[in-house]
C-alpha cells in the first residue's frame, strides 16, 4: 500500500536537478499570466471559500490573477480529473480536501478518470477544521449517548445529508453507523447549503458537516449540536463535546490542500508551497480564517505526503467495510 505517490515522488526527486537546469528561470518568472485554481465542488462551500481566500493573497503577492473555476460532481473526482489532465506548466492548480485524495481512490478505483498515485501531487495543506454532527431540532437527543440510543431505536426511519460520496460528511456519518450499527439512509447533495436547508426543513434529520457550516445553524437555534469529529473539543466552542469522548478514536477532519498535476515543474511547486506557507502565517490571514472558524495549517513537502499516506491506509478498511458503491 506504500506505493501511493511513491513512484511519482521518487521520479520527480531524481529529476529535480535536471529540471532546475533545464528551466532555471521558471520559478523566478512564474507566474507570467493568470493561474486557474480548479475547485471540484460547488461555489460557496468551504473548499471554494479557501481557494478564493488564498487565491486572493497569491494574486496580491505574485502580481497575477489566480482565478477559481468550479467543476463539481462525483464527490470531487470530475474536477480533480480536469486538473490532473491539464498542461503540467504551473498554470492549473487545484484545491481539494485531503479526503478526496485518500478516500475516493478506494471507492471509485478504476472509475476515477485519473490515477491518484501518478497523476496528482499535493503542494501544501493550508487549513483544517473538524466536522460537527448536528440534528434537526425535532430529534430528542442532546448528547452523543442519547443520539446513539435514538438512532438505534429508529432503524430505517432517519436520513443524513452529505456533499457527495466519499466526502468528509459522508465518511463521518459512516463511522458513526459502523460504530452504532444504526440504519440511516445517505442522501448525497451537490452543495452544503442545500443540505442545511433540508435539515432545517426536516427532509433529512442530520448531517456531519464542516464546523464552519454547521456552527451558525446551532448558534441561530435552527439545529442542535451533538458533537465535533476531532479527537478533542474544538477551540472555537469547547462546550460542544468531541464524538471521540463516546466513540473512541472517531476522527474526521476537513482540510484544504493545494495540488498540481504530477509533472508540474518542481521549482514552481516549491515556490507555490513557500508562498502558501507564508500566507498561512500572516496575522491578517490567521484572523480571517478565525472568522470562518477555520484553523490555518502549514504543511508541505515530504511531511504532507507522509500525512496523506497514513490517512490513505487508515481509510481503506473503513471504506471496504462500508461497501460504498461509486455513483
Amino acid at each position: 500500500m506504500r506505493t501511493f505517490w511513491t513512484s511519482a515522488a521518487a521520479c520527480l526527486a531524481a529529476t529535480a536537478g535536471l529540471a532546475a537546469i533545464a528551466h532555471p528561470a521558471a520559478a523566478q518568472q512564474w507566474p507570467t499570466r493568470p493561474v486557474t485554481i480548479i475547485v471540484p465542488f460547488a461555489a460557496g462551500g468551504n473548499v471554494d471559500t479557501a481557494a478564493r481566500v488564498f487565491g486572493e493573497r497569491l494574486s496580491q503577492r505574485l502580481g497575477q490573477q489566480f482565478v477559481v473555476e468550479n467543476k463539481s460532481g462525483a464527490g470531487g473526482s470530475i474536477g480533480i480529473a480536469a486538473m490532473a489532465k491539464a498542461a503540467p506548466d504551473g498554470y492549473t492548480l487545484g484545491v481539494v480536501t485531503a479526503g478526496t485524495l485518500f478516500i475516493l481512490p478506494h471507492i471509485f478505483k478504476e472509475k476515477l478518470g485519473y490515477d491518484s498515485r501518478k497523476d496528482i501531487r499535493p503542494v501544501a495543506m493550508v487549513a483544517t477544521q473538524p466536522n460537527m454532527l448536528i440534528v434537526n431540532s425535532s430529534i430528542p437527543a442532546k448528547t452523543v449517548p442519547e443520539f446513539i440510543e435514538y438512532v438505534k431505536a429508529n432503524p430505517d426511519k432517519l436520513s443524513y445529508g452529505s456533499s457527495g460520496i466519499g466526502t468528509s460528511q459522508h465518511l463521518c456519518m459512516e463511522l458513526i453507523v459502523q460504530h452504532t450499527g444504526a440504519k440511516i439512509a445517505h442522501v448525497p447533495y451537490r452543495a452544503s447549503n442545500q443540505i442545511i436547508q433540508d435539515l432545517i426543513g426536516g427532509q433529512i434529520q442530520m448531517t456531519c458537516d464542516q464546523f464552519s457550516t454547521a456552527y451558525p445553524q446551532v448558534q441561530g437555534g435552527k439545529a442542535n449540536a451533538i458533537g465535533v469529529s476531532s479527537l478533542e473539543r474544538y477551540g472555537f466552542d469547547k462546550s460542544i463535546p468531541a464524538l471521540a469522548e463516546t466513540i473512541p478514536g472517531l476522527e474526521v477532519t476537513w482540510t484544504a490542500v493545494f495540488i498540481t498535476p504530477a509533472n508540474a515543474p518542481e521549482d514552481i511547486r516549491k515556490k507555490l508551497a513557500a508562498e502558501l506557507i507564508e500566507i498561512t502565517k500572516e496575522p491578517a490571514m490567521i484572523e480571517r480564517l478565525k472568522g470562518l472558524s477555520v484553523t490555518p495549517v502549514s504543511l508541505s513537502g515530504p511531511e504532507l505526503e507522509k500525512n496523506i499516506l497514513a490517512d490513505y491506509d487508515k481509510w481503506q478498511p473503513i471504506v471496504e467495510r462500508a461497501k460504498i458503491p461509486p455513483p
